[in-house]
């Protein structure tokens, strides 16, 4: 047997626990949010340790299996719609102007999240301003996280 096919091998199984752990946290995010009835701003255990930015458009290539993409993406587009919410309550985010927040901006501007655009939609409107990101949270609580929830029942 070759070297390069168990370094292969290994490769794959770290990529499929990664993306595994991360629906893991995903999944208990959701139900954090559950528990509070909306995107949930004051995380710090509860939204996990998954990166949502290698997470947010990942395909077979990162997770070295197929997997359930949709809850990947939309996890990882809530974990960062949370936090920009946190950042406006308690952290001191005063804008879009700003300096904070960085990679979520550049995140919406590469076009990475094309694949989600009311997402991304939502959270360039939460990136400018506050009143925006409450706003629309409802609604997008309600239809990915409590529809995911009944999705599953369905």
């Amino acid at each position: 047997m070759s070297t390069g096919l168990i370094v292969d091998d290994e490769l794959v199984y770290e990529k499929w626990i990664s993306a595994e752990n991360a629906l893991k946290d995903i999944l208990y995010m959701y139900y954090t949010c559950v528990d509070y009835r909306t995107l949930y701003s004051d995380m710090g255990t509860e939204d996990g340790k998954f990166d949502p930015f290698y997470f947010i458009d990942c395909a077979e290539a990162q997770t070295g299996y197929e997997t359930d993409f949709d809850l990947l993406h939309q996890g990882s587009a809530i974990k960062i719609a949370c936090r920009i919410i946190e950042c406006w309550e308690q952290g001191g985010y005063e804008g879009f102007e700003s300096n904070r927040l960085k990679i979520e901006k550049e995140l919406v501007a590469s076009g990475r999240m094309d694949h989600l655009p009311e997402l991304k939609k939502y959270i360039f409107d939460s990136l400018h301003s506050y009143s925006l990101a409450i706003e629309g949270s409802g609604a997008i609580y309600s239809k990915y996280v409590e529809g995911f929830f009944v999705k599953l029942i369905q």
